[in-house]
């Protein structure tokens, strides 16, 4: 079968991290049975044109405004990825519950299936009435994993050392770094050291916030996670909301205790792993930081040994989600 991968032209943005796993799946025994291709939205019409696939899979945030490109094309064989959006999203960032329901259901009935990221999303979807069960598939989101798996895991933190946390990704409201750095000024006397990884619209708003408080680092993009993940003794995920969220997924292969927000995706991925704050805010989140803190060396290598076994097939039931999807008759 040739597929069509369509993501957001340009590459930018939340595009750029799809892409090398579409490589991955294309380069999996899957490559071997289907042809792959990606294209830009707005180069569409001219790939349609020269390679002429049979299946089109969208990987771009439905809206009004690309309706006109999805509408003509229901007919088309078509399936979506849910990537942006998600109960928090909705909450969070909507203010016509009733327009954005609206403008899913159509994007979503001009496809042959939808495929939710995580089971938290596949619930909201089911029960806002967005996708007829049919028509819906849950595929959790993935990539190859070897050179987290490879890491050795944490070692013991020595006395009086600090515990060495670590959050990472784009710099927006979205990812709740702002709620971290609050939640550390919650706990001034706490023995935490967090470095901070990523690039964004929040940078110096995240700065002013962070100030003198010199347990924290505020490192810009970097290439190297794996590497700063094997200097880090926890990874914390503090987002308003997260359809999936990759990063816990590579810190638990890393085998990194996690604590994470207690919305979309992130809760399904941290039992027997870490902790789950009480609520996405400084408290909920300064609360888990004190759990951490008060937890036994034992406890933490227990979470690690659990992060790591609950990524290890990860990679492997991502393409078995695909090949059964490909499968499936129209």
């Amino acid at each position: 079968m040739r597929v069509l991968h369509v993501l957001p032209s340009g590459g930018m943005g939340w595009a750029g991290g799809i892409r090398p796993t579409l490589r991955s799946l294309a380069d999996s025994s899957l490559g071997q049975q289907h042809s792959f291709e990606v294209t830009g939205q707005d180069e569409l019409k001219s790939t349609l044109a020269s390679w002429a696939p049979e299946l089109l899979v969208w990987h771009v945030a439905a809206s009004w405004k690309a309706l006109p490109r999805l509408l003509p094309r229901r007919r088309c064989r078509q399936i979506l990825f849910e990537h942006h959006y998600c109960q928090g999203f909705e909450e969070h960032t909507v203010p016509s519950r009733r327009r954005f329901r609206a403008m899913l259901r159509l994007a979503y009935g001009c496809m042959e299936r939808v495929v939710a990221v995580s089971s938290a999303q596949a619930a909201w979807m089911g029960a806002a009435g967005l996708v007829p069960p049919p028509r819906l598939r849950l595929i959790c989101s993935s990539r190859p994993l070897d050179g987290f798996l490879s890491l050795p895991p944490p070692g013991a933190v020595p006395p009086g050392a600090p515990l060495r946390l670590l959050a990472y990704g784009r710099l927006t409201r979205q990812k709740g770094f702002d709620l971290l750095i609050r939640a550390m000024a919650l706990l001034p006397q706490a023995p935490l050291q967090l470095r901070l990884v990523g690039d964004g619209e929040q940078r110096r708003e995240l700065e002013r916030l962070a100030g003198p408080d010199g347990r924290i680092e505020l490192l810009g993009a970097r290439n190297d996670i794996p590497e700063l993940l094997s200097a880090a003794d926890a990874v914390i995920i503090p987002s308003r909301w997260e359809p999936w969220g990759n990063v816990c997924l590579e810190a638990r292969a890393a085998a990194r205790p996690v604590i994470v927000s207690p919305v979309d995706g992130l809760p399904e991925q941290v039992d027997g792993c870490g902790l789950q704050a009480a609520a996405a805010s400084a408290e909920g989140l300064a609360g888990a930081l004190q759990q951490l803190l008060a937890s036994t060396p034992e406890e933490r290598a227990a979470w690690s040994r659990g992060a790591r076994d609950s990524a290890r097939g990860s990679w492997q039931a991502y393409l078995d989600g695909w090949q059964g999807l490909l499968a499936e008759p129209r």
